[in-house]
This record gives structure tokens, sequence and C-alpha cells, in this order.
């Protein structure tokens, strides 16, 4: 059984370095065709001010069904990145957006011993096994100091898969009940995932079969952001992680959080990520869905459309590319800004193209 990993990881790595050398010679490379100037949803949008968000958004993803936009996405709703619940947003145009429910509410009191005092959405796809709509999010429970654990980070997280109540496309809006969960630390956990994982969990199909990126930090003593990947037959599962030697995913040097991938009309796989650098995303590309190339950064905001902090982590998190008629790519992202003298983590709008 251990000659077989080994030959298998062996194998990975060869095929890996191959694809990596050969695909990059010949792939396009993105830039940013435009740059919405301001952010589309802001902390004075009239149902920001309704739900009472006081600190704003941050991950999720956004899919588009018939001309609409639909975006499920954390709403930080007092303090960042503690107080959290899962919204579903619509548009028309990705500039326009319409608060319509609440999806998932956390359980207040961050603490060792609540698995669900935060809820981060990192994926929704359809299930066509089920007939029914699959949003999946992260839960974490604070850190245990009497475990020698740091208690305001994020320790044990949970991938939840959720379903849509009412069956078919036209389920999206929800409500949405818990089904399970697919991924978490057990004894299948890898020793890169470190504290942290499971974090984040984006599946994608590459022709029957179902794959996942997903997230893993040590805190203790303080390491890099990983990336790993799963594997199923079927998208309710069951999840296995892919084995050491493919897994880590080297695709980002230090930091990769919230990766989303598309699948592009022509066959090809694009994923986008939060990355590092000023008002820069990450993305990766795949002609299999199994092999990436390594990171290349975007500059998303410049001149005067340059509306977010600097810093490695001011400008956040990619919701996902869509891919129009016209071969542009629509991404939404949260980035945080200041004004007067308050922060808000507000939504960005990009159009990217090919060279």
């Amino acid at each position: 059984m251990i000659k077989s990993t080994i030959a298998y990881s062996v194998i990975l790595m060869l095929a890996s370095s191959f694809f990596t050398k050969t695909f990059s010679q010949t792939q396009k490379t993105l830039f940013v065709k435009s740059t919405y100037p301001t952010p589309v949803i802001t902390k004075d949008h009239p149902d920001v001010l309704k739900s009472e968000n006081k600190a704003g958004f941050e991950t999720g993803q956004i899919v588009k069904i018939d001309g609409t936009y639909h975006m499920f996405i954390n709403e930080m709703f007092n303090r960042p990145h503690k107080d959290m619940r899962i919204a579903y947003w619509t548009s028309l145009d990705a500039i326009h957006w319409q608060r319509q429910s609440t999806i998932v509410e956390s359980i207040p009191e961050r603490s060792p011993f609540n698995p669900r005092s935060e809820v981060w959405v990192t994926a929704v796809e359809f299930n066509k096994q089920e007939n029914a709509w699959n949003i999946f999010y992260v839960s974490y429970r604070a850190g245990d100091k009497e475990k020698g654990e740091v208690l305001d980070f994020d320790y044990a997280g949970r991938i939840w898969r959720a379903k849509s109540v009412v069956p078919g496309e036209k389920g999206i809006a929800g409500p949405y009940a818990d089904m399970d969960i697919v991924l978490q630390p057990d004894e299948n956990s890898q020793p890169w995932e470190g504290q942290q994982a499971v974090a984040a969990f984006n599946p994608y199909k590459v022709g029957n079969t179902w794959y996942a990126f997903y997230d893993g930090h040590t805190h203790i003593p303080k390491g890099d952001w990983p990336l790993g990947m799963a594997t199923a037959t079927a998208l309710n599962g069951p999840w296995k992680r892919m084995p050491l030697g493919h897994n880590p995913i080297p695709i980002s040097p230090i930091f990769n959080e919230n990766l989303q991938v598309t699948e592009l009309k022509k066959g090809r796989y694009l994923a986008v990520f939060d990355s590092m650098g000023d008002q820069e995303i990450g993305y990766s590309l795949s002609s299999d869905g199994i092999s990436w190339t390594s990171e290349k950064r975007l500059k998303i905001q410049a001149g005067d459309h340059l509306w977010a902090e600097d810093g490695d982590h001011a400008t956040r998190t990619p919701l996902g590319a869509i891919e129009e008629e016209d071969g542009t790519l629509t991404v939404l992202y949260t980035a945080m800004y200041k004004k007067n003298g308050q922060t808000f983590y507000g939504l960005g709008k990009c159009t990217l193209d090919w060279k």
C-alpha cells in the first residue's frame, strides 16, 4: 500500500511538472479590461443599512442564471470576521444589487465550545442528482486556552453542505436545510493542514468526477496558507482527500484563500483567489482541472479607480469569475475601505479579458 501511494505521488509530480512547463508556454494571460470606480455595494447601500450590516462582506460565490446574478455572501454584521451570517443577493447587471434574505445564521458568542460562532459560505452548486442547489460553508470554533490554543483564532474547520428545500433550479433562493459535514479534521487529515483546516471548499466538476480545493493553516508555530484538493464521484460525497504528493498544491508560495474555479467554455479551467499585494487578486489556469499553473496576480484597482486600502489583505476575496457571452469575465470581490474614519468591507467589480 505504501509503495503504491509513493508511486502514485511520483507520477503526479512528474505529470504536474510536465503540464506546468508545456501549458505555461501556450496559455493566454488575463488582463484587467475595466474597473468599476467605486464599490458597487457600500456601507450606505439601503439594504446594508436595513439589515444592520456594520462591517461589510467577506467570502462567497456568484452564479449567473438566465441573465440574473445570484450572490451568496458573508455579512460581517458586527465585528469584522467574527460576527457572521450568510446572505443572498441578486442583480441584473452585477452593479445594482438587492438583498433578498438571510440564508444561514451563526450562533453568537465565540468560544472553544461553540462550533458555529462563524459561518463562511464558499460555494454554491446545482446538484443534478438531488435536483437541488447545494451551498457549502465553513464553521469554526475558537481556540481553547486550556489546550494552549489562541482564543481569537479559528480552529477545527468543518465543511457543511446545505440543500435547497424547493426542488429544481428555481430553488436557488432557498430556504436551505443542513444535510451533512462533507470534510473535517479526522484520521485522514494531512500534516500540512494545521489547526485551522478544513478551511474553504469550492467544488467543480471534471468529466464525471468532482474536485474541490480546500485550505489549511498552522497557527502555532505560524505557518503559510497551503492548499489541497479533495475528490468525490457525487457532489454530496463522500469526499476524500487526494494523497500526499499531490497535496499540498504548489499554486501559491505563501498565501492562498477561498479559491473559486470556473470551467471555461473552451474547456480550460480558471481559478481566482485571495492572494497578496496592494489591490491584487491571484489566478491560476488548468487544462484538465487537476494540474494547475503557478499563480499570477492582477492589480484590479489603479489610478482614479482606486478605492481600497493598501496592504496584502485589504483587497480580499474574489467571488468567482463569470464568463460572459463575449468571452470577458465578470469578477466581484470584497475589499476594505475607510470613510469618515470608519472601516467597511465593500463589494467591488472588475472585468477581465484575455491577451
